[in-house]
């Protein structure tokens, strides 16, 4: 039998070198379109994870608003019942709560209440304005 001639042999090794490095190419395209998926994905798992810590925030911060009222309603029944006549060690001693802490709902209470006097007398005040006028 014949050798086979070297050019012949040449363009074999060539040809399967080609289908070698379709091969890799081909893989080498897959492993970036994998990669560019994994990397939509992270991306998509950050904004999940922003979203939701925005709307952690906004809830937070609701229930503290929420929280707040709450405090400023027992501040104003804690005064209440010192407007009742009822001692402020008696009044601690029956909510449970130190006489500091009874002193900080007390302030909170006053610090409310000054606050919506000067609008509730501006207010008075527009209204007397008014009929000051006509009987003038």
């Amino acid at each position: 039998m014949a050798a086979p001639r070297k050019s012949a042999q040449q363009l074999a090794a060539r040809e399967k070198a080609r289908a070698k490095a379709q091969e890799l190419t081909a893989r080498h395209e897959k492993l970036i379109d994998l990669a560019a998926d994994f990397f939509e994905q992270q991306e998509q798992a950050d904004q999940v994870r922003a979203d939701a810590q925005a709307k952690a925030d906004a809830i937070l911060a609701k229930a503290e608003e929420d929280a707040a009222a709450a405090t400023r309603n027992a501040a104003g029944t804690v005064a209440a019942m010192v407007a009742a006549g009822e001692p402020k060690s008696a009044v601690a001693s029956r909510l449970g709560v130190t006489g500091a802490e009874l002193k900080k709902l007390l302030d909170l209470d006053a610090a409310e209440r000054s606050e919506a006097t000067p609008v509730a007398a501006a207010d008075a005040q527009d209204e007397e304005a008014p009929a000051a006028a006509q009987a003038a």
